[in-house]
């Protein structure tokens, strides 16, 4: 019976070990798994050198930089428009006519009164040179001289009043005509053919639009960063597949009341009409450019107790590695890096949240993106 017991304690003490030994390898295995991590190849981006612009982003409504409102200069019947709204006119050219019958009838009587203007200031002219001579020879008094001298320079000022009326009938008749004070496009046509226009009444709006301005509002704390002539690329509704180049035609002069924004006005030339004031315009302004030394992703950067850094792939570990960033440029996504990167350093392109120090990293190839769409069906 001792033997006996002897014997089964041996046998039962010599498969602990094995079971020890078993337990230490999964610990082994669950630590190394811990301190190993996998990332795809698109995960990652080698640091390069390359060019970085700092941009502004900036949105505003289109208007033609000339636009006028064409008004009637006379009174009177419309009888004839020759334009329609959308139709590219000329400087000078016709756009409309009125009635010009009272306004002929009245340049006609400012010259006949004109005519006997001058035929009455001859007459006294005429007048003043005999009594001028009859003065010479003591056969005229002086008062009579003097009396035939005022009429002729009051014969004279009278002409010189009817000229000036003539002149004024004159112009009058041909306002009847109107005509286009500069090239551009019809917006809006204010009469028909048969309406009465008073003084000063609308008729036409006119705008250029061979280059048109953007007013786009910024932020003051932004404004230092801006300078006239900087381009800006605009994309406008209805044409999502074309840019629009431009630039910085002219600063505000003061912050809006409330917003405290400042307003930039951006010229964009449009020779061939393609764009029209009005539109929804948005777009960049280049605030800057240079060629930096690293590049990095926006998407790569991290922040922690006021430091910036990124995760580096340095010996196939995870190290965070401290930077200091420069030039941003929203637009592209990309970030320079002043010091703390090297051109060829591999780095984590994508926020992946908090990574460990000194974690091992096994790269896994990128799947293609169409290898299911490949695979024949039913299989």
């Amino acid at each position: 019976m001792l033997l006996a017991a002897c014997g089964n304690s041996d046998k039962t003490a010599e498969p602990a070990p094995t079971r020890q030994t078993e337990a230490t390898a999964q610990d082994t295995t669950a630590a190394t798994a811990e301190s190993q991590i996998e990332l795809a190849d698109s995960d990652l981006i080698t640091v390069q050198a390359g060019e970085i612009e700092q941009m502004l982003r900036a949105n505003g409504t289109l208007r033609a930089r000339h636009e006028t409102v064409v008004r009637a200069k006379v009174a009177g019947e419309i009888l004839a428009v020759s334009v329609l709204e959308g139709e590219h006119v000329h400087a000078g050219q016709e756009l409309a006519r009125i009635d010009p019958l009272e306004y002929q009838a009245r340049l006609d009587d400012r010259q006949a009164a004109l005519e006997a203007g001058r035929a009455q200031a001859s007459l006294a002219e005429t007048t003043r040179r005999k009594n001028e001579e009859l003065r010479q020879k003591n056969f005229l008094s002086e008062l009579a001289y003097d009396n035939a001298q005022s009429a002729a320079s009051i014969a004279n000022a009278q002409v010189q009043s009817l000229e000036a009326q003539r002149i004024l009938a004159e112009k009058a008749l041909r306002d009847t005509v109107v005509h286009a004070p500069i090239s551009g496009w019809i917006a809006e046509r204010s009469v028909q053919r048969g309406d009465k226009t008073p003084p000063d009444g609308k008729l036409f709006t006119l705008v250029d639009l061979s280059s048109l301005e953007l007013e786009a509002r910024v932020a003051a704390n932004e404004i230092a960063r801006v300078a006239i002539g900087q381009p800006f690329v605009a994309h406008v509704e209805g044409y999502t597949d074309r840019a629009f180049k431009g630039h910085v035609a002219r600063i505000g002069a003061q912050a809006l009341p409330g917003s405290r924004a400042i307003t930039l006005y951006i010229e964009i030339p449009n020779p061939q009409a393609l764009i029209k004031a009005g539109m929804f315009a948005s777009g960049t302004l280049t605030l800057g450019r240079h060629n930096a030394q690293a590049l990095v992703p926006l998407t790569a950067l991290h922040s922690a107790a006021g430091v910036d850094f990124v995760y580096a792939l340095i010996d196939g570990q995870i190290r965070r590695t401290p930077v200091k960033i420069g030039m941003q440029s929203e637009a592209a996504g990309q970030a320079e890096i002043l010091d703390g990167l090297t051109a060829g350093t591999r780095i984590v392109a994508v926020n992946l949240g908090p990574l460990k120090e000194n974690t091992q990293v096994r790269l896994v190839a990128t799947r293609p993106a169409n290898h299911a769409e490949n695979t024949p069906a039913g299989r």
